[in-house]
């Protein structure tokens, strides 16, 4: 990748970070300001009400309040920024997900997620005119200053909802960006998603409420006595008791502030996918006379794997100008000038094949893997598990010895005998580690991950099949030079490669009989990876049927389009 195309891609994705983080900073304030508004609201007071509400927007308490909500969510959209610009990583180990948590990453995107949590707390009781809405106030009964346990029960209800959003979203589960399957704007795109936040965001905050419930009602009494000693406060009224700690109005605002965060954080979420996501124009190809090398070409996008989200947004052109703009299809079909080469549809049908068939391969070996740890029923006891320890393989021994005319190996030398001692012994003691159950629970190699990473990537895959597809359909009508034609039984090889290896994995996961932990996301993903494939090689033997006998394939691959042919598959 050039230099000029990482400062395209470098000054592209800032713009779009920093239109969402302004945009998050908007729609923050403008939540705020709404609190604001209806903890001033009065029905006694119909016209001092909105006076009172628009001072208290206007003072310097309030906008100092603004400026530091607005810096908190600035860290966190540089921080987060990371997660959607790089490429998720394969995480195949129980060990290895729990060391995930643990990184400097997300040990920074876990303090911003506290520091938030305790920050809107914070904010929300200070505009509240409530007897806990300070961390201390005049004792009743004894003399000097008491602490507020309300104040710290609520505050505290904001780390615990801060720690259990972190765990929920970092550790079981990962975000990705989902691009729309309709282009839609990001006003409708917001519009449409904002409703459905909101409920989900108020129904989820049911659970951490009811967690924290439990947690404060056990370790509420040590959580006082620390606080009250380091504020030299004294307690006066505590929440022993579970008719003060299950208060109405408390627990009201425990489940209000829980729901207040994860509406913050997922809304955050949402505007980073709008603007990231949002379809741009490449261009197609640069000419050697034209000065603006600064641009990034569709060649150079597609081929963008150090920045997957600009590979992303490559392929989603490529396929909307495969559908939609024919303008822009001519340029993909003309000839280079001088040289008369076709260099734009070359670069382009190289990426798409070498990612359908880097794919295709990836497919494969998530197959063998699978089938080499799930070994058969009628295998013999030793192979049943992947790792073995002080087993013996009769059978095969006695395959060997039955064997006519086994050659006899050379004498290694004294190197190559220790070498080969050592890995065996190695070899010996990693086996005899990974036969513990324990052992195996923990640093054992999970399939079922390996598929989930693989099906969450493929997303571009999609896009190349339709796009190239559809290309070759166009090309009957559009392509004065019969370009795509020297290609296309390359293409309907790659795609029908690709077709296979999803069947075999999609025959693997029906036959495995450990449900999968996100067995409905996966399926949904690889049937949108199996009907892309399906349409691709249907939609060219539909447009090419009557010249299938002059393409130059081989015989096997005319016989695994049988079921095309007849339209049973």
């Amino acid at each position: 990748m050039s230099e000029l195309s990482q400062s395209g891609s470098r000054d592209l994705l800032f713009r779009r970070i920093l239109m969402a983080v302004i945009s998050s900073i908007i729609v923050q304030c403008l939540l705020m300001s709404l609190i604001v508004v209806l903890t001033h609201l009065s029905p006694t007071k119909p016209l001092s009400w909105p006076e009172e509400a628009f001072s208290t927007l206007i003072s310097l308490r309030t906008w100092c309040y603004f400026f530091v909500l607005s810096t908190i969510i600035i860290l966190q959209g540089v921080v987060c920024s990371k997660s959607y610009l790089t490429a998720p990583s394969l995480v195949d180990t129980r060990f290895a997900s729990l060391c995930s948590v643990f990184t400097p990453h997300n040990l920074t995107v876990g303090g911003l997620h506290l520091t938030i949590g305790i920050v809107l707390v914070w904010l929300h009781l200070s505009f509240e005119d409530s007897n806990y809405s300070s961390l201390k106030k005049n004792c009743r009964t004894m003399t000097g200053s008491c602490i507020t346990e309300e104040y710290v029960f609520l505050v505290t209800s904001g780390l615990f909802t801060a720690v259990h959003h972190f765990l929920k979203n970092n550790f079981l589960t990962r975000r990705y960006l989902q691009f729309p399957i309709i282009p839609q704007s990001k006003f409708s795109q917001v519009r449409r998603e904002t409703s459905k936040l909101i409920s989900i965001a108020m129904t989820s905050a049911v659970w951490p409420t009811t967690y924290f419930l439990v947690f404060y009602y056990t370790f509420g009494g040590y959580i006082r006595r620390l606080i009250a000693s380091i504020m030299f406060l004294n307690v006066e009224e505590p929440l022993d008791k579970i008719s003060r700690l299950f208060d109405t109005n408390l627990v009201f605002h425990v489940w209000l502030y829980s729901g207040l965060f994860s509406l913050t954080m997922d809304s955050m979420h949402l505007l980073f996918q709008v603007h990231l996501t949002e379809w741009m124009e490449f261009e197609i190809g640069q000419s050697v006379y034209s000065d603006n090398r600064g641009s990034m070409s569709l060649p150079e996008a597609l081929g963008m794997d150090e920045v997957p989200i600009i590979q992303h947004l490559g392929y989603l052109d490529l396929m909307t100008l495969s559908q939609k703009q024919r303008s822009r299809r001519g340029i993909v079909f003309s000839l280079s000038q001088p040289g008369g080469h076709p260099y734009n549809w070359n670069c382009i049908v190289e990426k798409c094949l070498g990612m359908i068939k880097g794919y295709s391969k990836k497919v494969e070996e998530v197959c063998a893997v699978r089938q080499e740890i799930t070994a058969p029923l009628s295998a013999p006891a030793s192979l049943d598990r992947p790792y073995s320890f002080h087993m013996r393989n009769l059978a095969r021994v006695e395959s060997l010895e039955k064997t006519p005319g086994t050659a006899i190996k050379p004498v290694p030398s004294t190197g190559e005998f220790l070498v080969e001692f050592f890995r065996s012994r190695r070899q010996r003691i990693v086996d005899y580690v990974m036969s513990k159950p324990l052992v195996l629970y923990f640093f054992g190699v999970r399939s079922d991950s390996r598929i989930q990473h693989l099906l969450v990537t493929g997303q571009p895959v999609v896009w190349a099949v339709d796009a190239i597809s559809s290309l070759a359909v166009i090309s009957l009508k559009e392509d004065p030079y019969g370009i795509v034609q020297k290609d296309l039984p390359g293409m309907i090889e790659e795609l029908l490669g690709l077709k296979l290896a999803l069947d075999k994995l999609h025959k693997m996961i029906l036959l495995s009989r450990k449900s999968q932990q996100d067995d409905k996301n996966i399926r949904h993903l690889l049937g949108a990876l199996r009907s892309a494939g399906k349409r691709s090689i249907y939609r060219i033997f539909v447009a090419f049927n009557e010249y299938f006998e002059d393409l130059a394939l081989e015989q096997n691959v005319k016989d695994q389009l049988q079921g095309f042919f007849s339209f049973r598959e």
